[in-house]
């Protein structure tokens, strides 16, 4: 049975109620615009999973979908039966398939801001919390490049500059990682260089794969090391199979440093 709230009575538009209904009772608009990958509906499942159901799907008076489409499909994925619908019988055909478009296009309109975006992030890695924090949508290597990158940004923001009397020059070990190499994070990919055409394969695929091309050798190993520390796991080099591991002669002249 649906709750429905008391609407106020200035003018504030009809009534709607929430009503669950059969799956198979809904049908999906052939005409639909929007198209929705297989990635993109895990996704969704995963959300619904850790959130519920919290935005009905839309539907008119011939219980025709107007806007949740991606949202059905993932709960087929998760193998629900009912899904929560809202009638918006109100609307006339025309104005329904307005809605549809202006649902999908106003969102897109939208636009982050990294650096809140950034410290939510970090704040529910930091928390412990009962879900997967990719239910947010975001993948754990772009979590884990965005959080970065807010911290040092940060650091950069608050550090005092230095005096200029003397510049001490820094040692840094050399890359690991070298043009045109592929390294194995889980199944996840770094690459060096100009990889265009093979980076293309990947993403033709329907693998859960995330790809990042790092600018430089210097690049790809801070993101390798990174992952390292954060999964536990170890890179291993895609043509040879080797471990990310810098050469002992290096780390030998290192520690002597």
């Amino acid at each position: 049975m649906a709750r429905q709230s008391d609407k106020p009575a200035s003018n504030s538009g009809p009534d709607l109620a929430v009503v669950w209904r059969r799956i198979e009772a809904l049908r999906p608009d052939p005409a639909n615009p929007r198209s929705h990958s297989q990635r993109q509906v895990r996704q969704l499942a995963r959300s619904i999973g850790a959130f519920g159901f919290n935005v009905p799907i839309l539907i008119d008076r011939r219980l025709q979908i107007i806007a949740g489409h991606g949202r059905l499909l993932a709960a087929q994925e998760l193998g629900w039966r009912e899904v929560p619908t809202i009638l918006l019988d109100h609307l006339s055909d025309a104005r329904a398939r307005a809605f549809m478009i202006a649902d999908n296009r106003l969102a897109e309109n939208a636009s982050w801001n990294d650096r809140l975006l950034a410290q939510q992030l970090k704040e529910l890695s930091l928390a412990e919390v009962d879900f997967g924090i990719e239910a947010t949508g975001f993948e754990l290597s772009e979590i884990d490049l965005r959080t970065g990158a807010a911290g040092r940004l940060d650091r950069l923001g608050k550090r005092k500059p230095r005096p200029s009397a003397v510049t001490i020059p820094r040692q840094t070990l050399p890359s690991v990682a070298r043009d045109g190499d592929w390294w194995l994070l889980g199944n996840h990919r770094v690459g060096c260089g100009n990889l265009a055409d093979a980076v293309a394969e990947m993403l033709s695929g329907d693998d859960r794969v995330v790809v990042v091309l790092a600018a430089n050798p210097a690049a790809a190993d801070a993101i390798i090391r990174r992952w390292q520390a954060l999964s536990g796991s170890n890179a291993r080099h895609a043509a040879s199979g080797r471990g990310f591991e810098p050469p002992a002669d290096t780390m030998q002249a290192a520690d002597a440093d």
